[in-house]
């Protein structure tokens, strides 16, 4: 982690100076009348785990922590499809090899992952080196929601007054949070690695009959969408990509 620290300092000087030197060069630009155009370049952005060493994975299904509020209808095998999406984004990931769902499953008979799994690195790495892998990737997730009523304002036509008025129309706004948690242990050192929270939103606008409803629908979709999300921040943050970056050029 000290390691991701001092990089992300790192990389904060380095984006401070280029601004404040493209700021100097514009307005030296402006002054003698040229016209200056920003444009987007693509700047590659290494991964910040060590890629060379850590190239190939094991992801075991994922936790619900035990303090987190249980909605209805959230399947026991969440964990399960979690890794899934995992695994399959950093297999999209030309620079990573992961065990896949079928052979994990076979070399997991008769485990049953619990919370008190991610801090015990000891027994990660054990399953680690059954798997033969470098790393072994676990963590926990919490899906809750959270319901307030909200004012919409806006304008509408009075035929009376003949003219537009201000008007607001009362709502129930409701919440979806996901907080996923990724865990990244080195098999050889029995170290965590990485250990980062992903926090994704989505909020829905519903009328009191349509909330209502709402709370008998069934939520597996949204926690899907929401673990796609939070799993391709985990894989962007550990992959070499590549990241729009402005240049101002003078014409």
């Amino acid at each position: 982690m000290q390691k991701k620290i001092k990089s992300l300092i790192l990389q904060s000087y380095k984006r401070q100076i280029t601004i404040c030197a493209l700021v100097m060069m514009t307005l030296m630009l402006c002054a003698c009348g040229s016209k200056v155009a920003r444009v987007s370049i693509p700047i590659k952005v290494q991964s910040e785990i060590d890629i060379d060493t850590y190239s190939n994975f094991a992801v075991l299904p994922f936790v619900s922590e035990k303090n987190a509020t249980k909605l209805d209808g959230i399947p026991v095998k969440t964990g399960n499809e979690i890794a899934e999406i995992l695994r399959s984004g950093l297999t999209r990931q030309k620079h990573f090899k992961v065990v896949n769902k079928q052979e994990t499953t076979r070399l997991m008979t008769g485990e049953e992952v619990g919370e008190e799994w991610l801090v015990n690195t000891e027994r990660l790495s054990e399953l680690g080196r059954y798997f033969e892998v470098k790393g072994i990737i676990v963590g926990s997730y919490q899906f809750k929601t959270d319901t307030r009523p909200r004012r919409y304002y806006g304008e509408r036509y009075s035929t009376r007054q003949q003219r537009y008025v201000m008007d607001y129309q009362d709502y129930m706004q409701k919440t979806y949070i996901l907080a996923l948690r990724v865990i990244i242990i080195d098999v050889d050192t029995e170290k965590i690695i990485w250990d980062e929270a992903y926090l994704q939103k989505t909020a829905e606008a519903h009328s009191i009959g349509s909330f209502v409803f709402s709370q008998m629908a069934p939520q597996e979709t949204t926690l899907r969408e929401l673990s796609k999300r939070a799993a391709y921040e985990f894989t962007r943050d550990i992959s070499p990509h590549y990241e729009q970056e402005d240049r101002f050029l003078m014409r």
